[in-house]
């Protein structure tokens, strides 16, 4: 049976329109806000999304806007729902991109109707967003939609729309879509400097008297991980489900190389499991070896996916590849391998996932 998404900020609408469909055999999923929305639209990948028009934080219309620019969830069928019907041709959120709109109160048959007309519809085409100036739906070709260009689109696109649309935008508004051009920024940035610093690593790995020196580096885990775990934490809203058991020790790597790894492990472990699922980050120290385990509540891999996730990424896979890639994996993998240490995952569909990183244990630790 499909898999619907209920985004309102109103929790006994919510938990009412969620029983009405669990009866009719649908599986549903919550959110209390448009942020955690469409972060569960990512996870999750549901096959239809109801979403309130009017909620506090991000509303209907600016969650639709973020769902639209990924291309991960943009073909989801979205639908708003409202109390408020103003007047014009077209129901409200529509022009837009809305694949249709529900006005509050509604029946639970014209909800069933609905809900398998819109699932129904036939699906459109692998890359679909948001044209910023008309805010329609348009297909993005392959090349502006991949990797770094994907990014830097999504942020013109934003400043594009403010531009155009901005007497016609409410201030509340516009501050949200400068915050959406902000962490896209964010996120270029962000993906450039994997780029980079992947090319230096593969640069660094061929060097075998560079490698040599690197072993004579010390650096204590306590400190390293704890502080990287708990800023990702809070960079991700997440910081309530972070469960940390560090031992401290030294370990053979530098400080820098130690803190990218678990930032990229931790951010994967964060952002491939639900909200208020923990994510813990375990030590364990022996005399030849130091290892950190980080474990989540996630969806999950296969065999198959296991065996590839973190392998060797040719230069244009780096480059154009999109979100969710497995870079950050990557290098995580090659930085551990430079250390002479061992990256190894243990995971199973539905049951979550363990990445545990073993390094040499200096010396005088």
């Amino acid at each position: 049976m499909a898999k619907i998404l209920v985004i309102d900020d109103e929790e006994a609408f919510r938990v009412t329109l969620t029983t009405i469909l669990e009866k009719q055999g649908f599986e549903v999923l919550q959110a209390a806000n448009g942020a955690v929305g469409v972060q569960m639209a990512r996870t999750h990948l549901p096959d239809l999304i109801l979403c309130d028009v009017n909620m506090s934080g991000v509303g209907g219309n600016l969650t639709l806007y973020a769902l639209r620019r990924d291309p991960q969830i943009a073909s989801i069928p979205f639908i708003l729902m409202s109390g408020y019907v103003s007047g014009g041709d077209k129901p409200p959120g529509i022009e837009r991109g809305a694949d249709g709109f529900l006005s509050k109160p509604f029946s639970p048959d014209k909800l069933f109707s609905s809900i398998q007309g819109w699932l129904n519809k036939p699906a459109p085409g692998p890359a679909v967003a948001l044209d910023s100036s008309s805010g329609s739906r348009a297909t993005a070709s392959v090349d502006s939609s991949s990797g770094l260009l994907e990014k830097l689109n999504r942020i013109l696109h934003i400043t594009q729309l403010i531009g155009n649309a901005g007497q016609r935008l409410q201030p509340k508004e516009i501050i949200e879509l400068a915050a959406q051009a902000y962490a896209s920024a964010s996120q270029l940035h962000r993906r450039i400097e994997n780029c980079l610093l992947y090319a230096e690593i593969e640069r660094l790995a061929s060097d075998w008297q560079q490698v040599a020196l690197l072993q004579d580096h010390r650096t204590g885990i306590y400190k390293a991980l704890d502080t990287t775990a708990r800023e990702k934490a809070r960079a991700l809203e997440r910081a309530t489900d972070l469960d940390l058991q560090i031992e401290d020790a030294l370990a053979g790597i530098s400080e820098d190389a130690l803190k990218k790894i678990a930032e990229e492990l931790l951010d994967n472990a964060f952002r491939y499991s639900r909200p208020d699922k923990a994510v813990q980050l375990r030590t364990a120290v022996s005399v030849d070896c130091v290892a950190f385990s980080i474990t989540d509540q996630g969806s999950g891999m296969t065999p198959e996916q296991v065996g590839q996730a973190g392998g060797p990424m040719p230069l244009d896979q780096v480059l154009l590849a999109q979100q969710g890639s497995g870079l950050g994996l990557a290098i995580a993998r090659r930085l551990v391998e430079v250390y002479r240490g061992m990256l190894s995952i243990q995971s199973e569909p539905g049951q979550g996932t363990t990445v545990t990183v073993t390094l040499t244990r200096s010396p005088g630790a």
